[in-house]
């Protein structure tokens, strides 16, 4: 309340009212009291100058006989000129300044020597106007011719003055009450008049301050607190609109940020997480989520080294770090199993309310593992192609050469080293064919011929077209299928491609005498499932997760013998995905191999070419 301006307008007009009553009542008091020894002085020369008739007079009566006496007369017949009153008296005085005859003998009695007096009985015509004294005084001396001098002397109280004086700070001090009364009245309703406005201005600065901008100041007088208040509103709905541009541009960035595959992680001056997004929670998991991950985890976790300069966030940069424009990126930084390139640039944040700037900085981890594999798969695909080539081209090479350097070779030798050129020629051809389905598999080149076929008639088809290779292992072969198959809609050649490919497999590693089933189920008007299931040796925990990739191979040795290439599988795998089915394989060492294809019964493939 003492803080308000409503009381400090109050307080400020009553000692203005004070200040001003005590100024004119000093100046009226003063006023009065100077006036009134002025007066005095005045009256007092005009009486006793030199050619006036007191003057005369009294210097006449100073030549009788008795002089004190007719002085006194004198003085007393000249009573109303001198203003002699109950509080102004004359005195008749010898040069020792004692009495000699007054108009109050009782104060005559108690006078006391003055400088006037002294002045007069030294001689002198000059009378002090006595300044600051509670009295006002007249000393005249008058030279007798036959007797000795006397003195006459005027002497005021000025009591008469005191009691003025009184009655007109009664009155100041009335005017005053009065005045102070008005004043506060007066200034109640000139605070109200300020205040109020400025009130509803702090009101609605406290509703802007918590984000409410829908109150607007009603503007009521045209004065500089009405401007104000409407430059007030002005400012209110620019700050709105400004706010609206910054929070959607905030919305647009955490959208973006959110929406990112990359995480980014920003960090300020003291290493703690000052923004993140989604893809970095995952990254970082409960140490980001619970506000536990620091700078020098993060960079752990990167491989990134910290260096600690004294002044602020530094990275020692590697060689072969990539500099940008605004930072660095680091390729291939490999953590849990996966590969990220990792942008590390400056950051400058506001670190509290007064917009003090300090200095952070952002990485952006992008995961390249796919990219990564990719490379590594194209580059190995390279080297597997060259080599897979080389050892036919080899073998062709070396039996060519052999051939041509021996003409007189005989027929029987010359005929095993042509079959083996033509041997070799095959296996080539098939690697080539297989590249070639992959590449049009991959860039979506692959003809189709799509059709409906009975998928138990297919299946026995294809035993039968297989069965001189069975016979020649000794292999017994089962087959068995549910009853109501549908039919299937797809390409019957590309499956029967997958199928062969499959039990194919299961002959050749299956060893010889052993027994292979193919058993076909259905779900429905859904699928038809296909299971190749042999007990040959198996295939070892450790390779299964790779049996699809390209040129991946178990027990390198055993196939290079058989004439496999190592693509069979990952062209199975392509084609029964082009259809929208699925191929997987399960196996336990030593007990044998299952494959299961799963096919929907009406497939994803176009009619014509794809």
């Amino acid at each position: 309340m003492l803080k308000s301006l409503y009381f400090k307008i109050v307080l400020i007009l009553l000692i203005f009212i004070v200040a001003v009553m005590a100024a004119v009542g000093a100046i009226l008091l003063n006023g009065v009291t100077s006036f009134y020894r002025e007066d005095f002085a005045a009256q007092m020369t005009e009486c006793f100058g030199p050619d006036t008739f007191l003057t005369r007079d009294l210097e006449e009566a100073a030549r009788s006989e008795n002089a004190a006496y007719e002085i006194r007369n004198v003085l007393a017949s000249y009573r109303s000129v001198l203003g002699i009153d109950d509080f102004r008296n004359f005195y008749v005085l010898d040069m020792d300044g004692e009495m000699l005859y007054g108009s109050d003998p009782e104060l005559g009695a108690a006078l006391t020597v003055t400088p006037n007096l002294l002045s007069a009985i030294s001689g002198s015509e000059t009378n002090q106007r006595g300044g600051g004294m509670d009295y006002a005084d007249w000393a005249v001396r008058i030279r007798a011719e036959n007797a000795e001098d006397c003195l006459v002397y005027i002497k005021d109280s000025l009591d008469e003055m005191r009691q003025l004086n009184s009655v007109l700070f009664s009155i100041i001090l009335q005017a005053l009450l009065i005045g102070v009364l008005i004043a506060v009245l007066l200034s109640f309703f000139l605070a109200k008049s300020i205040s109020a406005p400025l009130q509803s201005l702090t009101y609605d600065t406290q509703l802007v301050a918590s984000g409410e901008f829908t109150h607007d100041i009603e503007v009521a007088a045209e004065d500089e607190i009405g401007v104000l208040a409407e430059n007030f509103n002005y400012m209110k709905e620019r700050l709105r609109s400004t706010l609206d541009e910054v929070n959607g541009e905030r919305q647009k960035l955490d959208t973006v940020l959110s929406g990112m595959r990359d995480a980014v992680v920003a960090f300020m001056a003291d290493g703690t997480v000052l923004h993140s997004n989604r893809s970095a929670e995952e990254l970082f998991g409960d140490e980001l989520r619970e506000n536990r991950l620091t700078l020098d985890k993060c960079l752990e976790t990167l491989d990134l080294p910290l260096a600690d300069e004294g002044n602020g966030l530094s990275l020692t940069i590697p060689d072969g770090a990539e500099i940008t424009r605004d930072g660095y990126i680091f390729h291939d930084r490999i953590t849990d199993g996966k590969v990220y390139d990792v942008g590390y640039a400056r950051l400058r944040y506001s670190a509290d309310e007064r917009g003090v700037m300090e200095n952070g900085c952002v990485f952006i981890i992008h995961d390249v593992t796919a990219r990564y594999e990719l490379d590594k798969s194209r580059r190995e695909f390279v080297a597997n192609v060259s080599h897979e080539l080389n050892t036919p081209l080899t073998a062709i090479k070396g039996a060519t050469e052999t051939v041509r350097a021996d003409p007189d070779m005989d027929a029987e030798t010359r005929e095993y080293f042509l079959d083996m050129v033509l041997s070799e020629s095959d296996r080539m051809h098939r690697i080539v064919s297989d590249l070639l389905t992959l590449s049009r598999l991959d860039n979506n080149r692959t003809k189709w011929a799509v059709e409906t076929f009975d998928m138990r008639a297919f299946v026995r088809r294809i035993c039968e077209v297989m069965r001189p290779e069975l016979t020649a292992h000794r292999h017994r072969v089962t087959f068995g299928a549910e009853k109501n198959l549908p039919e299937i809609t797809a390409d019957r050649q590309r499956i029967e491609q997958v199928v062969i490919n499959i039990l194919s497999n299961a002959i050749k590693y299956t060893p010889d005498g052993g027994k292979i089933d193919l058993i076909l189920t259905h779900k429905g008007r859904e699928s038809v499932t296909l299971v190749v299931r042999d007990n040959g040796s198996g295939i070892p925990e450790e390779d299964l997760e790779h049996l699809f990739e390209r040129f991946y191979r178990v027990e390198k040795s055993r196939t290079q013998d058989a004439g496999g290439t190592g693509l069979g599988l990952a062209i199975a795998k392509e084609l029964v995905e082009a259809h929208g089915g699925t191929i997987s394989i399960s196996s336990k060492l030593g007990e044998g191999t299952a494959v299961t294809i799963e096919l929907p019964v009406e497939c994803r493939l176009p009619s014509g070419k794809s």
